[in-house]
């Protein structure tokens, strides 16, 4: 009872917040490497315009903006759980394949036509009331509204199937050979059988590739869905992986040697420190080279005559 009422308060304090700008350092911080700080401006926006997946969820970003920052590599964008308003701001990023915009606060969908190669767009959980489908880019393949009053509309879901040809999932719900039918589009036969229809998929993935606008989509899309709910947790795992790869360094630099080894060491090193003690004075009259620290050994282990005491003639 009392963490709910904690996590309600926290709700509520969240949404009171001021909205933020998104800006550089937000985006440093979300999509380049922690030292990223101490880059000079150049590098820094070297490695964003490599960048193709951008992170900026739960961020309590207000608006759309700054995007001129990053490069036309730009494939995914994450901008969930925010307090956008306005969808705008995104005719620089022509490549965008997928754009989440769940859980803000959009109102209308606009500015998007620019977007010739959209094949997955997320507004569920925002506050769209009308919908125009002529909005939507013709190349969406996945469309989400869930949570919107725009969805509550009579004849809704035929009227969204029958502006996006190429739509195969609305709502999280797969479009029926039926529905397809519905809208006024020509389906075979053939298509009504399950294998067919994976036959389908196949074929208008590749119609869609030839044109250039969802060349691999179906794969990024797969991987993009199962780790949408997860963004804070890859950041987590990265950390972990970044504290596994210098604990394995440290344990590579600390391996025991063999008993044999460590024997030899050791003793090699105390001769070297009694040396050390005692090399300031001369090795008394009655001993021998091979107990004097610091002696000569010849090549077989055998000790060299001792320098500077020749025998006599």
């Amino acid at each position: 009872m009392y963490f709910e009422a904690g996590l309600q308060e926290t709700e509520t304090k969240e949404d009171d917040a001021k909205p933020r700008r998104l800006t550089l350092d937000l985006l440093i911080k979300r999509n380049l490497p922690s030292n990223a700080v101490q880059w000079d401006y150049r590098k820094i926006i070297e490695e964003l315009n490599k960048a193709t997946h951008i992170r900026l969820d739960r961020e309590n970003i207000g608006e759309i903006d700054n995007f001129e920052l990053l490069g036309l590599t730009v494939t995914n964008l994450y901008l969930q759980q925010n307090k956008i308003r306005r969808i705008e701001n995104l005719e620089c990023l022509p490549g965008l394949t997928f754009l989440m915009l769940a859980n803000n606060k959009i109102k209308l969908i606009a500015n998007l036509l620019h977007l010739p190669k959209l094949a997955f767009l997320d507004v569920s959980q925002n506050c769209i009331q009308d919908l125009d489908a002529e909005d939507l880019p013709q190349s969406l393949v996945i469309l989400n509204l869930e949570g919107n009053p725009c969805t509550e509309a009579s004849n809704y879901r035929q009227k969204v199937i029958s502006e996006l040809p190429h739509l195969r999932q609305l709502d999280t719900v797969e479009i029926t050979v039926t529905e397809k039918r519905e809208a006024g589009y020509v389906v075979s036969s053939d298509e009504e059988t399950d294998d067919d229809d994976d036959d389908e998929k196949d074929n208008s993935h590749k119609e869609l590739s030839s044109n250039g606008t969802l060349q691999g989509v179906f794969e990024d899309l797969t991987s993009d869905i199962l780790l949408r709910s997860q963004s804070r947790l890859e950041e987590v795992l990265r950390e972990h992986k970044h504290r596994t790869a210098a604990l394995d360094d440290i344990r590579c630099n600390s391996v025991m040697l063999p008993e044999s080894s460590r024997s030899q060491l050791g003793s090699r090193s105390g001769s070297r420190l009694s040396g050390q003690h005692s090399g300031s004075r001369p090795p008394s009259s009655g001993s021998t080279i091979s107990s004097y620290p610091g002696s000569r050994l010849g090549s077989r282990g055998s000790p060299l005559p001792p320098i500077g005491n020749k025998s006599p003639d």
